[in-house]
């Protein structure tokens, strides 16, 4: 895989730039270009391997995959879904978010995907039986929260992946890596609403299994200032994504261009 990865690295100068860019907007004078270049191919290697587990996904026997993650915090799942008004499970492009969401279906509760339709036919069908095969169901990201709040009155899990850039009008900026960010603030006009709202996270381990990490809800401050209450909870979403991306970054979706939007220059 290391010679398929290294081969996609030189071949695909988009994205092996994307990804420099990304890591010497966000890490600054802390990584040497050396640095940056070794960590950019260890990216591109953990998409390779990442590429190779989707396959296992849609063709392993479901035992097989279930037995390859290991979830910790499954008790603030419990907790949160006792109250009663369903929760959101936040999640970050980080380890393998989809082995670990498909094993948590398997093992726990079924999660209402919240993901972009895909264009093309085939692609869009491919991704829903992705998702539906270990019992989780997927929600339209362009027309979804009539279904978001559908799947959260009937006290379910919700999963959305929060850290990707979104548009001017859907999105607000908050600062991620020290810098402003679009971010969509769904999860955080849930929380406000009080539907609790919990980190989940998602690493692969050195022998090959996943971890999920399931912290709990985070908390909201709510006052009379609905827009202040939505951004300090947003903040609070990012610095934990943050965190967790500095903690094993080799492991994050770096070929996005995250900051396009409020810096277009670097990507050019």
């Amino acid at each position: 895989m290391r010679s398929l990865a290294a081969l996609w690295y030189r071949l695909d100068r988009r994205r092996r730039r994307i990804t420099l860019a990304n890591l010497e907007f966000a890490y600054g004078g802390t990584l040497s270009p050396g640095a940056r270049e070794r960590l950019a191919r260890r990216v591109f290697c953990h998409f390779v391997r990442f590429a190779w587990e989707v396959c296992e996904l849609l063709l392993a026997p479901l035992p097989v995959i279930s037995r390859k993650v290991i979830i910790v915090g499954e008790k603030h799942v419990q907790t949160a879904l006792a109250q009663g008004r369903g929760m959101v499970a936040i999640a970050a492009h980080a380890g393998n978010w989809e082995y670990t969401v498909m094993a948590f279906g398997l093992k726990h509760y079924p999660v209402a995907v919240v993901g972009r339709e895909m264009d093309h036919p085939w692609a869009a069908r491919l991704a829903r039986y992705l998702r539906q095969r270990g019992g989780n169901s997927m929600v339209a990201k362009q027309k979804g929260m009539k279904e978001i709040l559908g799947h959260l009155r009937q006290n379910q899990a919700v999963g959305i992946v929060i850290d990707q850039n979104t548009t001017t009008e859907g999105g607000l900026l908050v600062d991620f890596f020290g810098r402003p960010a679009r971010t969509t603030p769904v999860a955080a006009l849930l929380a406000r609403r009080g539907v609790p709202v919990l980190p989940t996270l998602s690493r692969r381990l050195a022998d090959g299994r996943h971890l999920m990490v399931i912290l709990p809800a985070l908390p909201l401050m709510k006052t009379s200032d609905a827009q202040a209450d939505i951004r300090r909870h947003l903040e609070l979403q990012n610095r934990v994504i943050e965190a967790w991306v500095r903690s094993c970054p080799e492991q994050w979706l770096w070929l996005h261009r995250r900051w396009k939007n409020q810096f277009p220059e670097i990507y050019s």
